[in-house]
């Protein structure tokens, strides 16, 4: 099935707890049921791909340089591409078009020698080397065995037009569940014409890793971004050693100093900010994969997310970034995929239709034939709960 392993382990609860550390607990409090109704959720089927895709997950998206530009995860390809691999890491898409009321159109991807997809975010020429070693016939051992770049969430700087592009670093080996997320990081983006930057930390933080913020032991930090008051606010909604964890964490950072881990504080609750992230407080519990964006109509901040073990994609509203988050309620119920449950439901605030009265979630299904998948969209008209 064309998921990201990872993201399909965490989603489904069954990553080992082992080795984890003690984290602040959830906050249960919340403000109630959320400010809204949703009025009705339409499904507008399938995004468009381009053929040489057979499947792939994530789907991360923004408006930048002009652009609705998707990133996303594991990327099954039905022709090798210049370095031999019909499996990489990610991908991405872009288009012009964002008018999303009938479904979106015009997506296109760069493409390499062989006029297969490129990747989005650069392996490093080590990472490469790696990946060519034990994917070549034959093959080092363990063959099969490569680093793998997964995009997160991408915010985009109104002051600089920067976008700033977060991803995890895991390293995976053939088999079912085997593999190890090493940490997040984020990479600076100038234009379509160039690929984003990771970082280069000196000292690293993550020993071997110079480009992570953030280690394996510490929350998924990007899973949802967004620029506020020239603030960028970052969720982390996972734990890469302890699956059962969905309690989503928040950060903040000047958007020029993303990549400087020093400069980062957390959410400690009660209104406190901490520069340490382990005192970080989990302020809703959410999922690996989720949007967190500003909505106009209803004057709130708005959770997109796939409740875990469920086709249930649920909604939450908050005044502001750190909360309090209100209660969940469903939005709409995903089509079953051929095997599993849905994971990655998020929305996309660059298609809002009226500052967000109908907005734009998106999630990856599998289908029946082997490494096949499809990203469907799904218009939720939502009604705020004063105009009831």
């Amino acid at each position: 099935m064309a998921r990201s392993p990872l993201r399909s382990l965490v989603a489904t609860g069954l990553a080992l707890a082992t080795g984890s550390c003690a984290r602040p607990p959830l906050i249960t409090a919340s403000s109630g049921p959320p400010e809204l109704t949703v009025v009705q959720a339409t499904d507008l089927g399938p995004i468009p791909t381009n053929p040489d895709i057979l499947g792939r997950d994530g789907g991360y998206s923004a408006l930048f340089d002009g652009n609705s530009v998707w990133l996303y995860g594991d990327t099954f390809l039905a022709r090798p591409n210049a370095q031999g691999f019909t499996l990489i890491s990610d991908s991405w898409s872009y288009t012009s078009d964002l008018n999303a009321q009938s479904g979106i159109t015009g997506f296109k991807e760069t493409l390499d020698s062989a006029g297969a997809p490129e990747m989005i975010l650069p392996l490093t020429a080590a990472e490469l080397a790696f990946n060519e070693a034990h994917n070549a016939n034959p093959c080092q051992q363990p063959c099969g065995a490569r680093w793998a770049l997964w995009p997160m969430s991408i915010a985009v700087d109104p002051a600089t037009n920067q976008a700033l592009v977060f991803y995890q670093l895991v390293s995976a080996a053939p088999g079912n569940f085997n593999f190890q997320g090493i940490g997040e990081s984020v990479a600076t983006w100038q234009s379509l014409t160039a690929m984003p930057v990771r970082p280069t930390l000196n000292p690293p933080i993550v020993t071997g890793h110079p480009d992570l913020l953030f280690g394996g032991n510490d929350p998924g930090f990007g899973a949802a971004s967004l620029i506020v008051n020239g603030m960028l606010y970052v969720y982390g909604c996972s734990v890469a050693n302890n699956g059962l964890d969905k309690g989503c964490r928040v950060a903040r950072v000047a958007p020029a100093q993303a990549q400087n881990r020093s400069t980062w504080t957390f959410y400690a609750g009660s209104g406190n900010w901490s520069a340490q992230d382990f005192n970080a407080v989990a302020v809703f519990e959410g999922n690996s994969i989720l949007s967190v964006d500003w909505n106009s109509y209803l004057g709130l901040y708005v959770t997109v997310y796939s409740a875990q073990f469920s086709q249930n994609v649920m909604i939450r509203t908050a005044k502001a970034p750190e909360g309090p988050w209100s209660d969940a309620t469903v939005a709409f119920v995903a089509m079953q995929p051929a095997s599993g449950n849905t994971y990655d439901a998020h929305a996309h605030a660059e298609y809002d239709v009226n500052g967000g009265q109908t907005i734009f979630v998106s999630y990856s299904r599998n289908l029946p034939a082997l490494f096949t998948s499809e990203v469907r969209l799904v218009a939720v008209e939502l009604k705020a709960r004063s105009a009831q």
